[in-house]
């Protein structure tokens, strides 16, 4: 069947004690007593090799056994010929080859033997071979080396290998395997075939898969058909998708990819994916990026995660940081530096929050440290509660919070509650 051109659009294809209790919450709080109020978030780990190398790639895999070191052991030597006899052309069926294969102990030799089994199959050969794959019983790893026929499928005959693996149950991955692979090598035909093949009105999950595969050919128009996508799951597959292949280029082309995009939305889903990965070799390289940048909506993407790396190396360095942000990203630095840094000093942490009074979001930096010393400072953690200025979100906080509680000391939670100034409906559950 002949697929439209790359160019082509929408052709269709068919186919502890309380007198020691801290209470520093903005100066206000007394022992027991809150008076004060402060104011106003299948894969596929492997992209397809290009096609221009095919060629050299399938060459190399056929001459793979007899380039191995000459220094191995008996055994493995041994391994080596039956995997090279196995790689006869039309020694066997390729079927019976298949089941000579998965056998193979030494799994090197197993994804070789494997690897030149699938590049000798016609198109009209893999789905007799995939039907005895998935009959077999494996000694390796049976989903990736079934990944490893779809692909090969996919590039062989994409539309039949499409309806064979969505005949199974759970047939997402397959498909995005296939699509995927699909993609590198004809993007608007794989394009073509997400479209025509989604229904509702929900993201596309094929889509996420092609901008998988076509991202490490073509970033613009990956990045493009992310655009298209609503907000999702699967528009933030594509994001690490296209931000895998941009860090194949460098740290520093991936840091400057966002400022093209004009999307703010997805720009910050980039700035969130590339702080990730950098944070994870370098968290002051990446919060040096992040302060630089003039938009606190986008800092406030990816503002947690760096001061959490950060905090886990020095609290102080974490907590100097967070004032460099713009106000809309301070506290969510800030909930990723609460739990480190209330693990060793609940005081000081209660001082720092303190001190965050008025920044935008505040309410989520006082739950925070709500939660990061109700285990270990019950009493402390539910006095800070009536410093949540949203009645809803104190409310819910008073009934989780008092809730966990009542689970370990109901007698301690009865006593806090009638001592103190809660709202009605609370003091009316937990004071009975």
């Amino acid at each position: 069947m002949k697929l439209a051109p790359r160019g082509s659009r929408r052709v269709r294809i068919i186919p502890m004690k309380r007198s020691n209790l801290i209470f520093t919450h903005a100066s206000v709080f007394a022992v027991g007593i809150a008076v004060a109020v402060i104011g106003t978030k299948v894969s596929d780990s492997s992209g397809p090799q290009s096609s221009g190398g095919e060629s050299n790639s399938r060459a190399a895999r056929s001459g793979s056994f007899e380039n191995l070191a000459s220094g191995e052991s008996a055994g493995h030597r041994s391994g080596i010929t039956e995997a090279r006899s196995l790689s006869k052309k039309d020694s066997k069926p390729p079927v019976e080859q298949l089941s000579d294969i998965v056998r193979m102990t030494d799994p090197f030799d197993r994804q070789r033997a494997l690897m030149e089994l699938v590049d000798r199959l016609g198109p009209g050969e893999f789905a007799a071979v995939a039907d005895k794959f998935r009959e077999l019983d494996h000694l390796g790893d049976s989903g990736g080396e079934y990944d490893m026929m779809l692909r090969g499928w996919a590039k062989a005959d994409p539309l039949t290998a499409l309806e064979y693996v969505g005949q199974f149950p759970n047939s997402r991955a397959g498909r995005a395997t296939i699509l995927s692979t699909w993609a590198g090598h004809d993007a608007a035909a794989a394009e073509q075939w997400a479209t025509d093949n989604h229904q509702g009105d929900g993201a596309n999950p094929y889509m996420a898969a092609v901008i998988r595969g076509l991202a490490g050919t073509d970033l613009a128009e990956a990045t493009r058909l992310a655009q298209a996508m609503p907000h999702s799951r699967e528009r933030a597959d594509a994001v690490n998708s296209i931000t895998r292949a941009l860090f194949l280029q460098g740290a520093d082309a991936a840091m400057a990819y966002p400022a093209s995009i004009k999307d703010d939305a997805l720009r910050g889903g980039f700035v969130s994916a590339i702080a990730e990965r950098i944070t994870a070799k370098d968290p002051s390289k990446a919060a040096a990026w992040l302060t630089a940048m003039p938009d606190g909506g986008i800092q406030n993407r990816a503002a947690h995660n760096v001061a959490e790396a950060l905090a886990k190396e020095d609290t102080a360095k974490a907590t100097a940081w967070v004032s460099s942000l713009k106000p809309e990203a301070r506290v969510e630095a800030a909930r990723g530096i609460i739990p480190i840094m209330s693990r060793t000093d609940i005081a000081g942490t209660a001082t720092w929050v303190s001190s965050l009074a008025g920044t935008p979001g505040y309410d989520n930096a006082v739950e925070e440290f709500v939660w990061s010393c109700d285990y270990r400072s019950p009493e402390q953690s539910a006095a800070w509660i009536a410093g949540v200025s949203n009645p809803d979100q104190q409310r819910k906080l008073y009934y989780r919070m008092l809730g966990g509680w009542a689970q370990r000391d109901a007698v301690a939670v009865k006593q806090w509650v009638a001592a103190n100034n809660v709202p009605p409906d609370i003091a009316k559950r937990f004071n009975r």
